[in-house]
């Protein structure tokens, strides 16, 4: 049995709209304009931590796999110092010892 032709949906869809009649003009209407801010709400958790102060920065250094273990697994049984404060203590000492 032979295939029937392929219809060109595009041309099919021009052609209709063709033959459409135009569609009536919509009035206008006003949507009254609200402050964004009074709408809001807030989300998730409060910006807090290092990520959202203005005051650092983030970096990206290159340590050796073995030195950032050790260093890491010291730091786990600390609860006053994390890896980034440790950095942070290290450079700061340096830094007022070389100027």
């Amino acid at each position: 049995m032979p295939k029937p032709p392929e219809v060109n949906k595009f041309a099919q869809m021009m052609a209709n709209a063709r033959n459409l009649e135009p569609l009536e003009e919509k009035t206008e209407q006003t949507i009254p304009i609200t402050d964004p801010s009074e709408n809001r709400k807030e989300r998730g958790r409060p910006a807090t931590g290092k990520r959202s102060n203005n005051e650092y920065a983030s970096t990206t250094v290159f340590l050796k796999k073995k030195t950032k273990k050790a260093a890491a697994q010291i730091l786990l049984n600390r609860d006053d110092l994390d890896l980034s404060e440790l950095l942070e203590k290290l450079l700061t000492d340096w830094i007022s010892k070389n100027s």
